[in-house]
């Protein structure tokens, strides 16, 4: 018998490649079949995202994306889910019916449950078929601004921990938080594939080529999503602070950086496919985490460091309670004028980080080790 797991995404397959992604494709390699169902829309959705409306066309179907990975959109539910209970019942219904009809057409009866969602604790009850259940705790969900509860999202994290055979966490204080609701979490932080970010010859040539042809001297780069959680000052007043240095931003624009994006030394590329981002990153002379110090982002293992240590570049971050463990890999700023002067002392060749401590460092948290681990969980709990 074929051994399946389905995933209950927080994001879309299609978009920008996240945990879910390096962990199901390895998974995939391995000989575990994927049904990853795609992040659900509410009927408000497409009001405040235009580029959402196809998914009313597209709700309800399903396709195979890669070998041994298909993907199925989930239909469109009722707002405010993580508000009140009434409400999440009823999308987890809806939810369930397109599971369900997913696992009689593909011939589904035994499978891993693989959850990065709370709300999933009322869809466990609906789904049928014989099921272990593994939640991949990777964000500190109450946290989120929004519409939601933040008790109720709490309880609901609560009840799926109860309901979970295995836990993960990304970071050591979700893995504290999901104690309190009764678990033992296994941590499993973030990675990186090293070979996809290592140099080449080939990734050297077009690093070289991309930064000659924005005239950059000295490039200091951030990739990923940029969002409410990324300290948009900080950046601001650090490219104000050094106008001879190319701020180059690769990413989603979630939020309003108007100041930021009007300074003439300072690039907004926008997305870039995860295959070509080796190019780009390789290219810059440092690479940025600058996040927000609150509650959301202490739970924050962010995947882009692991990527720019990957890289061979050095690493500027806040002071996040992960990133203070990767100090002997990892610069620490608090504020602009500190991230300013890493950098000079970086272009200058006094402050670098030795180069085989970012390297051992990067393979040491290859994606590879999280899942060879996953792998053997998951075979554990189907025995």
């Amino acid at each position: 018998m074929e051994p399946w797991i389905i995933c209950i995404g927080s994001t879309d397959w299609q978009g920008i490649n996240h945990r879910p992604h390096h962990m199901l494709r390895g998974l995939a390699q391995l000989g575990w079949n994927i049904l990853y169902v795609n992040a659900p829309i509410t009927w408000l959705s497409p009001l405040k995202d235009k580029t959402l409306l196809h998914k009313w066309k597209t709700q309800w179907q399903s396709h195979t994306v890669e070998p041994h990975i298909h993907v199925l959109e989930p239909p469109i539910i009722a707002p405010f889910g993580s508000m009140t209970p009434l409400s999440n019942i009823w999308n987890q219904h809806r939810i369930a019916r397109a599971i369900n009809a997913e696992l009689l057409r593909l011939h589904i009866d035994t499978y891993i449950l693989y959850s990065l969602l709370p709300t999933a604790t009322d869809l466990l009850p609906l789904l049928t078929g014989k099921k272990r259940v593994l939640y991949d705790c990777v964000d500190d969900h109450a946290s989120f601004t929004g519409l939601i509860s933040k008790s109720y999202v709490r309880n609901m994290e609560q009840r799926l921990v109860q309901q979970s055979d295995v836990v993960f966490a990304t970071s050591h204080k979700l893995a504290e938080q999901l104690e309190r609701f009764g678990a033992t979490p296994i941590l499993v932080p973030n990675g990186v594939h090293i070979d996809h970010f290592a140099k080449t010859k080939d990734s050297i040539e077009k690093a070289s080529k991309w930064k000659q042809s924005i005239g950059a001297q000295v490039i200091i780069g951030f990739v990923g999503g940029i969002a409410d959680w990324i300290d948009i000052q900080l950046l601001t007043e650090l490219a104000s602070l050094r106008k001879n240095y190319t701020l180059v931003l690769i990413g989603p624009v979630l939020t309003d950086i108007s100041a930021l994006s009007r300074l003439p030394n300072v690039k907004v590329l926008g997305p870039k496919p995860y295959v070509e981002l080796p190019q780009y990153v390789q290219a810059f002379d440092v690479g940025l985490a600058p996040f927000k110090l609150n509650d959301l982002t202490e739970s924050v293992n962010p995947v882009k460091v692991y990527e720019y240590l990957a890289a061979g570049i050095e690493v500027i971050a806040t002071p996040m309670r992960e990133l203070l463990g990767m100090q002997e890999a990892v610069h620490i700023g608090k504020n602009a004028e500190e991230f300013a002067q890493h950098i000079d002392n970086i272009v200058a060749g006094s402050g670098r980080i030795d180069h085989t401590i970012r390297e051992k460092f990067a393979k040491d948290n290859a994606w590879s080790h999280r899942i060879a681990k996953t792998n053997d969980l998951l075979k554990e709990i189907t025995k």
